[in-house]
C-alpha cells in the first residue's frame, strides 16, 4: 500500500471513530436482574472514556429521565413499581443498553445476572423471599432436570450460545408452619462475547499484486459489556497455520508471492472464557507481475567468432507497466553479468570457453519480486581447431630447401571462411599473417635452426589459435662429412673385428678337431696321449721278411705309427690305399662310421668306434 493510500485509510478510520460516540453499559450490584421487594440495587452507568471531570450522568427508566449528575443510581427499597428497563448515558455519549430490572413480591424468586455472555460461568439463585425458610431446590432446563441444591444457588459453569433457554426453579417455601411448594421461572439468553470474525485482505482487497504487502485482517466486534476481554487471533492458509494465537488480528507479508495465493481463514478465542470462533474461508489472489522469464539466443547455432547475444525475456503486467525490472545473467552457475536495466548478456566474438548452462534472473529494484528462468545449454562450434606445424624433416642440411607448413582444418559448415597464418621462430616473427600456410627458406642457413610455431586467425582476428613447436636444426656440409668418415671408420673397424674373431675362433675349433684324435693309450707299450687321440698298439718284435705285411712283424728299429679316421668309406679306403704306398707302411687299419668290412686286418684288431688301430713296421 502507498504512502498516499495509508495516510488516506487512517483518516478514514479516525473520522469513522470521531463520529461514532462511546456507548455506556448499566451493571447491577448485587449482581442480579431479579430481586424482591425491600431489598435494595445500586447501578453504575460505566463509559469508557478518557475525558476527565464531570461527565454529566443522566439516567432513565423505560425511556424518562430520572436522575441526572450521579454515575450511580441506587433503590433503597425495591417496589414493584420499579421493575423496568433503565439506560444511562453521558453529556457525548449515547444511550446504554437497556438493563432490566425484575421485582418479585413472591415467594420464590430465579434470580439471574442481568447479562450473560458465552463464556461466562452462571450462577443462579433460587431464592425464598427474605425471612422464609425453604427446603431443597430443584432446577429444570425445559424438561431437563439441572440438579437439586440445599442452599438453593447453582453454579452452572462456563456458558454458550446453546446454553440459553428457559430455566425453572421449584422449592418448599415454609409459611406459618406450613411448606408451601413455589416455583419461578425465567428465560435467559446467553449473548455473544464477539461475533463470528471475518476476514479480509488489504482494506477488503481480494487480489493483491505480487511484490507488495499483503496484509490479512481478522475483524470482529467485542460486545461493550465485555470491552475489557482479551482476544486472541490465529490464521491459517489452506487449512494449514501460518500465523499462531497472539493479540495481533493481522497476518502480514512484506513481499506476497504467487505461492500465498490461497484460502485463508482465522480463528478468535477469549484468552479466558474458551469461546472460539471461526470465519468463513476467503480466497485471496496474488496477481502476477511478470512471469518467469525465458532464456533467448541470436543464432540457433553459435561458432567460434560469432557474435553471441542472450536475451532474458519475460513481460510485465499491463497494470504495473512502469515498474523497473533489473537482469543477471549466469553461466554454470557464475554470474557472467550483475543486475542492470539491460536484459541481454553480448559477447562480440564467441569462443569455445563461452559454452555452458545459462540462466538469467528478473527482480524488482527492492528485491521484492525475483524470478529464475529455466537451465539453456549454448554449444560454440569449433571454427578450426589448433593447428599442427609440420616440416620435411627435423634435420636439414646447410643450403637445403626447407619448407614448413602450419596445417588446420576449417568446420565444414564454414568452408569458405579466409584464414590468415604467421611463423615465428624462437618466439620472434619470420613471416607475418598471410593467406599462405607455409614458410619456405630455399637455402637453409645455420641461423635458421630454432623452435618454430605457427599461429592461425580470421581476418578480423576473432578466432586466433598457436600450434605447438616444433624444432628444426640445421646442420653444415663440414660436419656432415666428419659424420660420414667416423660412420665409415666404425663400419671397417667392426668388419675387422669379426674376421679377426672368426679366424680366431676358426683355429680354436681345428685344435679342437686335432686333439679329439689323441687318447689315452692302456696297456703294455701304450702311449698315453691327449683325450681326443686314439691309442695304438706297437709290436717291436722283429719278424722274418717272409711273412706277409699282414702280421704285423717289424724288421727295423724305426717304427711309424699312424692312426687314420675317415668320414666316409670312400676316403678311408684311399687314405689306406695312400699308407700302402709308403714304403714304411706295413699296414694300416682304418674305420670309418659305415664300417670297416673291405679289409682284412680290421677283423683282427679290436675295434673302437671313434678309433682306428693301425701296426706298422719299418722295412
Amino acid at each position: 500500500m502507498s504512502l498516499l493510500l495509508t495516510l488516506l485509510f487512517l483518516t478514514v478510520m479516525a473520522t469513522e471513530n470521531a463520529g461514532a460516540a462511546v456507548r455506556p453499559i448499566v451493571n447491577f450490584s448485587s449482581n442480579w436482574a431479579t430481586i424482591f421487594t425491600s431489598e435494595s440495587v445500586t447501578m453504575t452507568c460505566n463509559v469508557d472514556s478518557t475525558a476527565q471531570g464531570d461527565l454529566g450522568y443522566s439516567w432513565y427508566k423505560d425511556g424518562s429521565l430520572i436522575g441526572s449528575g450521579q454515575q450511580k443510581y441506587t433503590i433503597v427499597t425495591a417496589k414493584e413499581s420499579h421493575r423496568g428497563e433503565y439506560k444511562c448515558k453521558t453529556h457525548d455519549s449515547d444511550l446504554s443498553e437497556a438493563a432490566k430490572l425484575t421485582v418479585s413480591h413472591g415467594y420464590l424468586a430465579l434470580k439471574v445476572p442481568p447479562f450473560v455472555f458465552e463464556g461466562d460461568i452462571l450462577e443462579l439463585s433460587c431464592a425464598a423471599y427474605p425471612g422464609y425458610s425453604a427446603g431443597d431446590a430443584e432446577l429444570h432446563k425445559g424438561d431437563q432436570s439441572i440438579g437439586s441444591s440445599h442452599s438453593g444457588n447453582f453454579n452452572i459453569g462456563r456458558v454458550n450460545m446453546k446454553t440459553s433457554g428457559s430455566y425453572t426453579c421449584s422449592r418448599s417455601v415454609k409459611h406459618h408452619l406450613i411448606y408451601y411448594g413455589q416455583k419461578s421461572s425465567v428465560y435467559i439468553s446467553v449473548k455473544e462475547l464477539f461475533s463470528k470474525p471475518i476476514i479480509s485482505g488489504n482494506s477488503g482487497q481480494i487480489q493483491i499484486n505480487e511484490g507488495g504487502h499483503m496484509t490479512i485482517t481478522c475483524d470482529t466486534k467485542l460486545s461493550p459489556h465485555r470491552a475489557t476481554t482479551e482476544l486472541q487471533f490465529a490464521f491459517y492458509r489452506n487449512g494449514h497455520n501460518v500465523q499462531g494465537f497472539s493479540l495481533s488480528n493481522q497476518y502480514g507479508v512484506p513481499s506476497a508471492q504467487l505461492e500465498d495465493s490461497a484460502n485463508y481463514t482465522c480463528e478468535i478465542k477469549a484468552q479466558s472464557g474458551g469461546v472460539k470462533k471461526e470465519s468463513d474461508p476467503k480466497s485471496i489472489q496474488i496477481k502476477e507481475l511478470f512471469p518467469k522469464p525465458v532464456i533467448q539466443v541470436n543464432l540457433n547455432h553459435l561458432t567460434e567468432g560469432d557474435h553471441m547475444t542472450i536475451t532474458c525475456d519475460t513481460k510485465l503486467s499491463p497494470h504495473r507497466e512502469t515498474t523497473e525490472l533489473q537482469f543477471v545473467f549466469y553461466r554454470n552457475g557464475h554470474n557472467v553479468q550483475g543486475f542492470s536495466l539491460s536484459n541481454q548478456y553480448g559477447v562480440p566474438s564467441a569462443q569455445l570457453e563461452d559454452s555452458g548452462n545459462y540462466t538469467c534472473e528478473v527482480q524488482t529494484p527492492t528485491g521484492s519480486v525475483r524470478k529464475r528462468s529455466n537451465v539453456t545449454h549454448i554449444h560454440i562450434q569449433e571454427l578450426f581447431p589448433y593447428p599442427l606445424i609440420k616440416a620435411i624433416s627435423d634435420q636439414v642440411t646447410e643450403g637445403d630447401h626447407m619448407t614448413i607448413t602450419c596445417d588446420t582444418k576449417l568446420s565444414p559448415h564454414r568452408a569458405t571462411t579466409e584464414l590468415q597464418f604467421v611463423f615465428y621462430r624462437n618466439g620472434h616473427n619470420v613471416q607475418g599473417f598471410s593467406l599462405s600456410k607455409q614458410y619456405g627458406v630455399p637455402s637453409a642457413q645455420m641461423e635458421d635452426s630454432g623452435k618454430y610455431t605457427c599461429e592461425v586467425q580470421t581476418p578480423t582476428g576473432s578466432v586466433r589459435k598457436r600450434s605447438d613447436n616444433i624444432n628444426i636444426q640445421v646442420t653444415d656440409n663440414t660436419t656432415l662429412m666428419l659424420i660420414i668418415v667416423v660412420t665409415v671408420a666404425l663400419a671397417v673397424l667392426i668388419s675387422l673385428f669379426i674376421i679377426a674373431f672368426l679366424i680366431l675362433k676358426s683355429k680354436k675349433n681345428q685344435h679342437r678337431r686335432q686333439s679329439s684324435q689323441r687318447k689315452t693309450l692302456s696297456g703294455p707299450g701304450e702311449t698315453n696321449l691327449d683325450e681326443d687321440v686314439c691309442y695304438m698298439s706297437i709290436n717291436f718284435n722283429r719278424q722274418p721278411k717272409a711273412h706277409s705285411t699282414s702280421q704285423n712283424n717289424d724288421d727295423g728299429d724305426n717304427v711309424i705309427y699312424a692312426a687314420v679316421k675317415g668320414s666316409d668309406r670312400r676316403n678311408t679306403q684311399a687314405a689306406y690305399k695312400q699308407v700302402q704306398r709308403e714304403n714304411s707302411v706295413v699296414y694300416a687299419a682304418l674305420k670309418t662310421p659305415g664300417g670297416n668290412k673291405n679289409n682284412q686286418e680290421l677283423r683282427t684288431i679290436p675295434q673302437d668306434e671313434n678309433c682306428v688301430y693301425a701296426s706298422v713296421k719299418k722295412r
